[in-house]
């Protein structure tokens, strides 16, 4: 009996762990099992086509791809459509003109506006018709343009005629004072000429007339008639602006009435250089 009870004692006693060997506790892990109804994703395969790696005989390296047998053949790719430009319609046509409907004026503008100014003096003639002094004189034109080579246009101008000193009394006693006379003339009508050049100069030629107004320095006016000739030129210095320079003479006769009824009619020459600034559209 007691060797029973020490053979049990020695079983039930476990010899201690080794601490330098490990200890593996293993646990079976629950598996899980698909229900009947549950769905799976089928993923069919296909073969891998095979590369072969050729040498053509230009010494290339090739590598071709062949398809593998029983292979479905890969789906065909459409080529892509050509791009067409977009290209918007042409406006209609305009109504055919007749010839006789084109416009044949001038080149430059059908009107012009031209403002003038410059230097008078005597040519010849008799007094008082003749200038007495060389002065300022100014004017401006108006025209039309009938086409590229007539202008017919209309003017006013003015300059110092002479000049005459008078004596006056006053309260301090004489004085001699000086007064200008001035000649006034109205172009009632003219036509200017022009070389059709279409160029930056277009020379020109003119010839007018119309009435003349002397006022004398003492005072009353002696009417007349006049003549305008002359030559210039037009220098165009923008689409619709030119500066000319013309040199124009002027011949007049007036209507000088006396006191005692009796009439003369003293014809003079002047002479005019004028600058021109002209305006035109």
């Amino acid at each position: 009996m007691t060797t029973s009870l020490f053979i049990a004692l020695l079983l039930a006693i476990e010899p201690p762990a080794d601490p330098a060997s490990p200890v593996v506790t293993t646990s079976e892990s629950p598996v899980a099992v698909a229900s009947p109804t549950s769905t799976t994703e089928v993923v069919s395969t296909t073969a891998t086509p095979d590369a072969v790696v050729t040498t053509t005989s230009t010494g290339d390296t090739v590598v071709v791809v062949q398809e593998a047998p029983g292979a479905s053949p890969a789906p065909a790719v459409a080529p892509a459509a050509p791009r067409q430009p977009i290209v918007e319609p042409l406006p209609a046509p305009p109504e055919p003109v007749r010839a006789p409907k084109f416009r044949r004026g001038p080149w430059r503008g059908r009107f012009w506006l031209g403002i003038r100014a410059g230097l008078t003096g005597p040519l010849g003639g008799e007094r008082p018709a003749r200038s007495a002094a060389v002065a300022f004189g100014a004017g401006v034109d108006l025209g039309w343009r009938v086409n590229n080579w007539l202008g017919l246009g209309t003017g006013l101008s003015g300059q110092i005629h002479d000049a005459q000193y008078v004596t006056e009394l006053t309260p301090l006693g004489p004085e001699r004072k000086l007064y200008y006379g001035n000649m006034l003339n109205w172009d009632v009508a003219f036509a200017r000429l022009f070389l059709p050049l279409r160029r930056r100069f277009q020379p020109f030629a003119e010839l007018g007339g119309g009435m003349a107004s002397y006022e004398r320095p003492t005072g009353g006016y002696i009417l007349g008639g006049q003549v305008r000739y002359g030559v210039g030129f037009d220098g165009w210095v923008g689409e619709k602006v030119t500066l000319g320079v013309i040199a124009n003479g002027r011949t007049t006769r007036l209507d000088q009435k006396f006191a005692d009824g009796s009439v003369k009619h003293p014809v003079g020459t002047s002479y005019q250089i004028l600058a021109e600034l002209g305006f035109h559209w």
